[in-house]
């Protein structure tokens, strides 16, 4: 008698563990299709920002995303903490701004690299301004996949004209790159970014369509370049004690303002002329 209820609860309990497997499959399977198929990341499906917290398909394709990028990230369309740590670090790589928010520039550097919107019209003057301010919005262009771009001691300075990575024992760095290193703020050692004249390079470059400076520098520049009375938008504005060493340049686009990439810690933006120091003058290409 005790045997038999012995066996009894022993086939009680195999039967009681074979059901309890079965319903935690059933559930795992259900977990597994209950993954949001994903949308992709510029769809009008998508929030204009994709943030901590939202579950969507969206968030799935993010997730797929950054796994193509070196994330190793589960796949659920849930944007947690293991997501936004993963944005983070992709934006930090990326030269994009680092605040775990998928927005438009994130976006456009995750869906395929971003194809670089088309080329505006008019002559090469007009094209470097236009240039210039797309570069400024954090738009695409070749070279980047958007974002805004940060100055960096010696970055633009590659074989080929755009954002490198900066150089903080270039000859002649910014000793504030290697301060900017240790503080983990823009334009430290390694960032992928543009200087003054590595900014000008990209944008001419851009423009007109071949690499017109090459990576001589300001100097490089101001030798290609001569000066005019009268500036007009797409001039260099050139700073620094004379011509023969020229320190700084950036875009001119009217109004006492130019585009440039001023000093570490910095983005592309737009200054004020008097920014730049002692300005040499306008020159043209």
């Amino acid at each position: 008698m005790n045997l038999r209820r012995r066996i009894t609860r022993v086939q009680v309990a195999a039967v009681s563990a074979v059901a309890i497997a079965g319903v935690a499959l059933a559930a795992g399977t259900a977990n597994a299709a209950s993954v949001p198929a994903p949308i992709k990341l510029t769809s009008s499906a998508c929030p204009a920002d994709i943030s901590y917290g939202q579950i969507s398909g969206c968030v799935t394709e993010l997730q797929q995303l950054l796994n193509k990028n070196g994330a190793h990230i589960g796949v659920d369309g849930d944007f947690g903490p293991a997501t936004l740590a993963a944005v983070k670090s992709y934006q930090s790589s990326h030269g994009l701004s680092v605040d775990g928010i998928v927005g438009p520039a994130t976006k456009a550097s995750l869906d395929g690299g971003s194809t670089p919107p088309p080329p505006p019209t008019g002559g090469g003057q007009a094209k470097v301004v236009d240039y210039a301010r797309a570069i400024e919005a954090g738009k695409a262009e070749r070279g980047w996949g958007g974002g805004r771009v940060p100055y960096g001691w010696d970055g633009g300075h590659t074989s080929n004209p755009g954002p490198s990575p900066a150089d903080c024992a270039a000859a002649g760095g910014d000793p504030a790159c290697w301060t900017a290193t240790a503080n983990h703020t823009l334009g430290h050692n390694g960032q992928i970014s543009v200087d003054c004249s590595g900014f000008v390079r990209w944008v001419y470059d851009l423009a007109y369509g071949r690499d017109v400076f090459g990576p001589d520098g300001t100097s490089g520049q101001i030798a290609r370049t001569h000066r005019v009375s009268t500036p007009a938008p797409g001039d260099l504005a050139f700073f620094g004690s004379d011509a023969g060493s020229p320190e700084h340049v950036g875009i001119y686009i009217g109004g006492g303002k130019m585009i440039d990439a001023l000093d570490t810690g910095t983005y592309i933006e737009t200054d004020s002329i008097s920014a730049g120091g002692r300005l040499i003058g306008y020159y043209r290409y």
